[in-house]
Parts: structure tokens; C-alpha cells; sequence
């Protein structure tokens, strides 16, 4: 261990002035939170983004093509294009349209979405998440999936009726008269999110066709990806075939906006939390100066037996960058052990309906840790090169003249 290192260790150990003592508690305390509040930030940020992620991916297709004019009925000729595309998992036809449901009084907006319940096993896999009845009874005329909360609030169960009202009608000489149809029950799905659980409605989808007459259209195609984290890539291939009147648009795409704010907050707080570190850092600063005048014998002594300006730099220096260290290292494993037991035990339970997710996840990545770590060592370096730089211009003949 060289000889500076071994100075700015002794000195920092010293019990001899308790103030400077506490100081250098208080300095290290500073940076330790510090560091574990921006940690667990950042987890909290990335956990919340991720978890939106994995609840839109499960609901929602990674890929969909419209067409902006005219019916959408040639479906069928684009796909051609979807075999030559290896990241391609599986493909369909789907309809979407809002609706009415009712019963016995009860009225409630749903989303109705038609598929053919074979291949919605591959893309949206709406089978795995049944909570009561039979996905199989889907197949049969008249059956639908309903969300949790439309089962709660039409007070419905499986093999229960209610009716479709759909805003597609027929003009008569009595006015506008909805087209309404009576389903059953099929089985009740929990998504975890409150926004799907409470309007999510679905059907085969001719008979979604039928109630919003729409004939042999359909709204679009959605495309499930081996990788949903490829869906750029795989759009740009699909643009390079597929061209006006189809539009294509990723599920990055449909929540752009949302991912965009979730990003630059995360930077806010960032720079928020990042302050913590910093204003510790003044503690490193102000202890270092007094350390430096307490010292002035000694490092006048030091420079008179041989020590150069660089060296008693690199004391001071090391002092500080000693605590921030430390304090980098106790508040790295600190945030890190938070972060591990509450995501693990899920001890951060949130509200479905206003939060989409149950409770809060948290994650966070190595280049986050890894920028964290590099920072705050950064902020102690230079909060303890200017102290250190002027304790080593001390000349020794004026110091000692007066001692």
C-alpha cells in the first residue's frame, strides 16, 4: 500500500478531535443514503416502466396493420409477406369496436374484440388467463370472454346472459335502432390491469363481423414476434413491402407518448436524487479544509523531510475519495438489497385502477448501478481536489515559524 494511502487512513481513523470524528460519520452517512436513495429510484422508475411493458405485451399485439381508407376485406393477400419474415410468430385477423353492455338494468361501455379463438391462443394467449368457465366454450355461437370487472359490475358469472348493444343500427321511421344481441358467458378473465379487466369483451369473430356489420372486413391484422423488443426492426421490414392505403404500427409505437414520460421522468429524478450525493459531498469538502488546517504541522514536516506538493495532494485527496468509496460501496449494496427483498416479496402493493399494475416491481440495470457508482465517485473527486490542491501549496517555513 503506498505511503499517501497509509497517511490518509491514519488521519482518518484519528480520535483525537471528536468534531472531525463525527464529520467524517456524518460524511460517509451522506453519501451511503445517497447513493441507496438514487438506487432505489432509479428501481422504482425502471420497475414501474417495466412492469407497464410486460402488462401491455400480454394484452396487447406486438404488431398491427390498419388500412386507413376504404374496408379492410384483402386481408388475406398480405400474408405473403408475414412468412418471409423469421420474427414473425403467428398472425390474425381481428375486429375492435366499442359497445354497450347490459343486464337487468345495469349498463356498461365495453371493448368488444373478435378473433378465432385457435389462433388467439398463439398471439394473445387470453386462455391462460381464465379465472372461471371453459376458453373452449368461446367456439361455440353466442359465447364470450368477459373481463373480471364487467363480470362484477353487471353481476355476472359464467353460463349468464346479457346483451350487446352495438352502435351500429339501421335508420327506421322511429328514429335509429342499435343492432342488440344476447351472449352467453363463456368464461371471466383477469388481465391484473384494471383498464382491460374493466371493458374487455371477447368474441368469435364472425360473429363480431355480424354485430357490427361489417360483413367479410375486420379492423386489422395483428402479429405476434418471437421478440417484442424487435418490433422496429420487423416494422421496417413490413414497410419495405407494405405501403398505402395499410399503416403499421408497433405496440412501442400505440405507447409512445406514455413510455416518453416515463423516460424523462426518470431522468428528473435522477438529477433530483442525485443532489443527496451532493450535498454530502460539501460535508467531504468542509471536512477535508479543517483536516488541512489541523495538519499543518504535520505536513510541513513532511515536506521538509522530502515530500513533494503531488504527494501531500494525494493524502488529502485519498481522504476524500476514502469516504466516497466507502459510502459508493455500503449505499450500492444498501439500495441493492432493498431493491431485491421488495421486488421479490412484493412489498409495494399498488392500486389496479389507477397504477394498471398490482403492485410495483423493481428493477434496474447494470448501466444504471454502473452510472450511480461512477457518479458519485466522480462528485467526492472533485469535492475533495480543491481542499486537497490548497493543503498541498502550504509552505513549510511559514508554518513552522510559528510553531
Amino acid at each position: 500500500m503506498p505511503l499517501y494511502i497509509k497517511i490518509a487512513l491514519r488521519y482518518l481513523a484519528s480520535l483525537r478531535s471528536k468534531a472531525l470524528s463525527f464529520m467524517t460519520v456524518i460524511s460517509f452517512i451522506g453519501i451511503t443514503v445517497g447513493v441507496s436513495a438514487l438506487l432505489i429510484t432509479l428501481a422504482v422508475m425502471g420497475g414501474f416502466q417495466w412492469g407497464l411493458k410486460e402488462k401491455i405485451l400480454e394484452t396487447s399485439p406486438h404488431i398491427v396493420i390498419f388500412k386507413i381508407t376504404g374496408k379492410f376485406t384483402e386481408y388475406e393477400k398480405l400474408y405473403i409477406y408475414f412468412d418471409d419474415i423469421p420474427e414473425i410468430q403467428a398472425y390474425q385477423p381481428f375486429i375492435f369496436s366499442q359497445a354497450l353492455a347490459s343486464r337487468d338494468g345495469n349498463v356498461k361501455s365495453v371493448n368488444v374484440r373478435g378473433v378465432d379463438p385457435e389462433k388467439d391462443r398463439k398471439i394473445m394467449k387470453v386462455n391462460t388467463k381464465l379465472i372461471a368457465g371453459n376458453y373452449e366454450d368461446l367456439k361455440k355461437d353466442g359465447h364470450v370472454l368477459i373481463g373480471k370487472d364487467v363480470a362484477v359490475a353487471l353481476d355476472l358469472w359464467v353460463g349468464d346472459s346479457f346483451k350487446l348493444m352495438s352502435p351500429f343500427g339501421r335508420k327506421t321511421p322511429l328514429g335509429f335502432l342499435p343492432k342488440i344481441k344476447k351472449v352467453y358467458v363463456a368464461g371471466i378473465v383477469d388481465f391484473g390491469m384494471y383498464e382491460y379487466d374493466s371493458t374487455f369483451v371477447q368474441m368469435k369473430l364472425s360473429e363480431a363481423q355480424s354485430l357490427f356489420d361489417m360483413k367479410n372486413a375486420v379492423t386489422g391484422i395483428q402479429l405476434k414476434l418471437k421478440d417484442p423488443y424487435r418490433a422496429d426492426l420487423v416494422k421496417k421490414k413490413l414497410q419495405e413491402k407494405i405501403s398505402y392505403p395499410y399503416i403499421i404500427r408497433s405496440w412501442m409505437d400505440l405507447n409512445k407518448s406514455l413510455f416518453q414520460a416515463l423516460q424523462l421522468e426518470k431522468l428528473a429524478m435522477f438529477l433530483v436524487i442525485a443532489l443527496i450525493v451532493l450535498v454530502a459531498s460539501f460535508n467531504v469538502s468542509s471536512l477535508l479544509i479543517t483536516k488541512a488546517r489541523e495538519k499543518r504541522k504535520d505536513i510541513a514536516i513532511l515536506k521538509t523531510v522530502g515530500a513533494d506538493s503531488s504527494f501531500i495532494l494525494k493524502v488529502f485527496l485519498w481522504q476524500g475519495m476514502l469516504i466516497g468509496i466507502t459510502g459508493t460501496v455500503v449505499g450500492t449494496l444498501l439500495g441493492g438489497s432493498v431493491i431485491y427483498f421488495a421486488d421479490t416479496y412484493q412489498l409495494i402493493k399498488l392500486n389496479p385502477e389507477v397504477y394498471m399494475i398490482e403492485y410495483l416491481p423493481l428493477k434496474i440495470s447494470l448501466l444504471d448501478v454502473s452510472a450511480v457508482f461512477v457518479s458519485s465517485l466522480v462528485i467526492c473527486f472533485i469535492s475533495s481536489i480543491i481542499p486537497a490542491y490548497f493543503a498541498s501549496k502550504d509552505v513549510p517555513a511559514e508554518v513552522l515559524r510559528y510553531e
